[in-house]
């Protein structure tokens, strides 16, 4: 273990409280950025990016990019309540989307308010049951269903609601511009600026909304995956790019058809006021009509339709991230201009990865890799050297006590997460964690489907092999992720692997009794009305 590592390790095992003022305001100010279904292929930084991102990638430059960041729950409420507890979410309550928060218990920004810090959150908060003192401050996007507006966003935070003009994006890097401005220069502080981009709608900033016209982005090699190997549900998951339409694409009324008819007005568009309506309409009714000549010519079907689909869906998913870059880029700009550079951390991640065509999906909950893994980015200046690249398995349970160990602060032991110093190096320490654990809910049984027509399931990931137990079917997928890493072939069956998958099964009981996770409720089905 070298010097840097041992440092780190060192600096944990301080306590903080009680510290002098003085001792306080010299800790590392901590700015988490945070966005909503950002895909690594969508980042420029990544292997295999589609796009350009100079900001983003400006943090991953000037610091460590994490190739191997995953998370325990890939869905939106879970993913923010494990990034907040350090903990899965059998053991925090959130286990999907409509499960509700408990604002009680531990969570690492309480601890940091307790330790000198000032704290905010601001943007999205999607978890049921707005934020109390997790927060110091807490001013989050609330309407159709916490997920907020990207255009004229309603707010609510500990003065009531508000309701701002604008775009969402650039109306939470005001916020969180301006706090960071009128904060008390005396104390540290831990801001969470939370971005709705690039989710759906992906309804981006006016200014980006005529670009990419005459693009054609690249299709992922498995874009028109037939699943043939894999277990017979996965292809009756309700998320296939083939299937979208209207406002998943922003695929809509033309201004002439709103005219005739404003009854036809998508909710989307709904939420502009007419100026910014008019900008769309410039630069999506061409689109449109394009489209609607293209489907009454025939020209829609089968691969062409899919092929069509993907590169509408996958143009707005940039636009958005264009938007959510240029914005990363006047915070960053921010720090530089006030001095607070040079002593700020710098985190940037999504509440988890996304499907971006793989598969012929564009969804995240599978246990797949473009779902599973997240991006995170960190720069911490004189701690992490410029251009280091962490390639150890890392999860999003991690950030609360990577956290409390900056700060100085003791990692109570019912934390789930490993604090990341020890990687901050590059090199990965022979006692690290040799694989990963992942769990969704939110799915069901062949007689009470869930979300999306998903089953529930849990799975182990090491460095090279994966293992997934759809237990409600008593069925198992495996992949060798170096000879396969599309996932493209289920290898559960195969005898080469026989030793592997009885391993990985030892290991999956062994990580359940580690982080005592319950075996998961019988469902049933659903009695008809």
């Amino acid at each position: 273990m070298n010097f840097l590592c041992t440092l780190f390790i060192a600096l944990a095992l301080i306590p903080l409280t009680p510290l002098h003022a003085a001792d306080v305001a010299a800790r590392p100010n901590i700015l988490f950025l945070f966005s909503d279904d950002h895909a690594l292929r969508a980042i420029g930084a990544y292997d295999g990016s589609i796009n350009k991102t100079p900001n983003l990638d400006r943090i991953a430059h000037e610091g460590a990019i994490f190739t191997h960041a995953f998370v325990g729950n890939s869905i939106c409420c879970p993913s923010r309540a494990s990034f907040l507890t350090g903990k899965h979410s059998t053991a925090n309550g959130v286990l999907g989307n409509s499960s509700k928060w408990n604002g009680k218990q531990w969570v690492y920004s309480r601890e940091l308010g307790k330790a000198g810090y000032q704290t905010a959150v601001i943007g999205k908060w999607h978890l049921k049951g707005n934020p109390t003192d997790e927060f110091q401050h807490w001013d989050v996007l609330s309407g159709s269903g916490g997920q907020g507006s990207y255009y004229n966003p309603e707010f609510i935070s500990s003065a009531g609601p508000s309701k701002s003009e604008g775009y969402s994006t650039d109306i939470i890097t005001d916020k969180a511009i301006a706090w960071m401005k009128q904060r008390n220069d005396a104390k540290p502080f831990l801001l969470c600026a939370q971005f709705k981009a690039p989710h759906t709608p992906r309804t981006p900033a006016l200014k980006d909304m005529a670009s990419y016209d005459g693009v054609t982005f690249p299709e992922p090699p498995s874009l028109f995956d037939n699943y043939a190997t894999r277990q017979p549900f996965v292809a009756d998951t309700w998320m296939k790019i083939s299937g979208m339409d209207g406002p998943g694409l922003n695929i809509g009324p033309t201004q002439e058809e709103l005219a005739a008819d404003p009854k036809k007005m998508p909710h989307f568009l709904e939420d502009m006021n007419a100026a910014q309506r008019a900008v769309w309409h410039k630069a999506y009714d061409p689109r449109n009509r394009e489209y609607a000549r293209l489907k009454a010519a025939g020209k829609l079907n089968g691969k062409d339709g899919v092929r069509y689909a993907y590169q509408r869906y996958i143009a707005d998913t940039v636009r958005c991230v264009d938007g959510l870059d240029a914005n990363v880029g006047r915070i960053l700009a921010y720090l530089d201009e006030s001095g607070l550079s040079k002593n700020t951390i710098v985190i940037y991640a999504s509440d988890q990865g996304f499907f971006t065509g793989e598969h012929g999906w564009a969804e995240k909950r599978w246990m797949y890799e473009e779902s599973f893994k997240f991006p995170l980015l960190i720069r911490w200046p004189g701690n992490i050297n410029p251009g280091t690249r962490v390639d150890a398995l890392v999860q999003n349970i991690d950030l609360a006590p990577t956290l409390l160990s900056v700060v100085g602060l003791a990692v109570p032991k019912e934390v789930h997460g490993l604090a990341l110093q020890p990687l901050l190096g590059g090199a990965t320490p022979a006692d690290w964690r040799k694989d990963v654990l992942y769990t969704y809910y939110d799915g069901g049984t062949p007689k009470a489907r869930g979300e999306y027509n998903m089953p529930r399931h849990m799975g182990v990931r090491d460095e090279r092999y994966k293992l997934i137990h759809f237990y409600d079917y008593d069925a198992w997928e495996f992949y060798d992720l170096k000879n396969d890493p599309q996932e493209m072939h289920n290898a559960y069956k195969n005898p080469a692997y026989a030793g592997e998958v009885e391993r990985l099964k030892a290991r999956l009981i062994a990580l359940k009794k580690q982080y005592e996770i319950p075996e998961p409720p019988k469902l049933t089905a659903k009695k008809k009305r």
